[in-house]
């Protein structure tokens, strides 16, 4: 133990309170031992917290080392994968737009007008101007142009600019193009058509210049080894045979009555569609009031739209009521056959629901045993394939 001198001296060396002299074995005189406070005492409760944090950790299971170098392990391994997705993703999504983009402006080689070896003509309009397109000329006409006259030879080549809108509408004007020994004009492809419109024009009067040999003077001619290629949107040609021709034109054949009339009227209902003779009727208005009603009925209860052929054989006055001639008037539309009277030669084509305006008929009156000629209504229609056929209709008295 020590103590400090008041006057601020050497600490002096104490004896020892219990009287004793005796230095200890480890004792070394001049040095001193400094004292520590001793370590706060805990209070029973939180001894028995430390106790007990102790005695749990001590009762947790320890994971081996393996285990835990194995998990992290896979937990690299996973990452590493995901990363590997994310990229090769990242990858292909680039080369995708890459590609698009370069598919896009890349030119289409089956398209003439995207050669890279062409260039870019513009000869303007000069009626003067004798063009010879020869060896290494390969041009692309982008513009309007008018010249005197064009040869294509010995491998030259003209092709006529085009675009993927359509919007290149070139018009050339000259008095001829030869194309002979190699030469070529190209408009589109067979793989590739022509978009635009591309229109050649030949100018010039017939008594004007001399003519070319085998040509003439105005046109386009492809003499030996020439190639001449025009390709443009495609259409049905006139020459192609889209469906069956039929002797008479219409499927069902012609139709014709050759025998003689029935007294009364005679009546024909065709399909306007096909041109197909549905029914073929008779009706004795002559002699029996009932066959006025039967026709009536007929007309009132048939399509719209259906043609109707009739024509007087005989006499057809004398018991044809008035409202069946009403009736004929209203839906057939005839302006005749409220005043036909006897042995009166009447014929009429007309279309149910039609009216007037679809209606053609004739009359002829009797007199001295004769009609002096024929009643003669016809009318032309369409079958729904745009077939043109007559429907024709005729009454007569000759010499009966």
């Amino acid at each position: 133990m020590q103590d400090i001198d008041a006057r601020g001296g050497s600490p002096a060396f104490l004896r020892p309170q219990n009287g004793s002299s005796h230095k200890s074995s480890g004792y070394v005189p001049g040095r001193i031992a400094p004292l520590r406070p001793p370590p706060p005492l805990q209070s029973h409760a939180a001894a028995e917290f430390t106790s007990a944090r102790q005695e749990a950790r001590t009762r947790l299971p320890s994971l081996p080392v393996d285990q835990h170098r194995r998990q992290a392990e896979a937990n690299r391994h996973k990452n590493t994968l995901i990363c590997f997705a994310i990229s090769s993703l990242s990858l292909f999504v680039a080369l995708g737009m890459f590609l698009g983009i370069a598919s896009k402006y890349a030119p289409d080689e089956n398209c003439p007008d995207q050669n890279p070896r062409l260039k870019n003509w513009s000869p303007g309009k000069d009626p003067e101007n004798k063009v010879i397109i020869k060896k290494g000329d390969l041009f692309r006409l982008n513009l309007d142009a008018t010249v005197h006259s064009i040869v294509i030879q010995d491998g030259g080549l003209l092709v006529f600019g085009d675009d993927k809108e359509g919007s290149k509408n070139i018009t050339l004007r000259t008095r001829f193009i030869l194309i002979k020994d190699g030469g070529m004009l190209h408009v589109g492809a067979e793989k590739c058509r022509y978009k635009s419109k591309a229109t050649i024009i030949l100018y010039g009067k017939s008594n004007e210049g001399a003519d070319v040999p085998e040509f003439g003077k105005k046109f386009i001619g492809v003499g030996p080894e020439g190639t001449l290629e025009l390709h443009g949107h495609q259409k049905l040609s006139w020459t192609f045979l889209s469906k069956t021709i039929y002797f008479s034109g219409l499927a069902n054949g012609h139709y014709t009555f050759k025998k003689n009339f029935s007294r009364g009227l005679n009546v024909r209902v065709i399909d306007q569609d096909t041109a197909e003779v549905l029914e073929v009727l008779k009706f004795d208005t002559h002699e029996f009031s009932e066959e006025s009603l039967k026709l009536q009925n007929l007309l009132k209860n048939g399509s719209t739209g259906r043609i109707v052929a009739i024509a007087v054989g005989d006499s057809a006055a004398k018991n044809l009521l008035e409202e069946t001639r009403v009736t004929i008037q209203n839906i057939l539309g005839s302006k005749f056959v409220r005043g036909l009277s006897y042995r009166q030669a009447w014929a009429l084509v007309g279309v149910i629901g039609g009216g007037n305006s679809s209606c053609n008929e004739s009359v002829r009156n009797y007199e001295n045993h004769s009609t002096g000629g024929k009643a003669l209504a016809q009318k032309e229609f369409f079958t729904v394939d745009g077939q043109k056929f007559v429907v024709r209709a005729y009454s007569e008295w000759n010499d009966g």
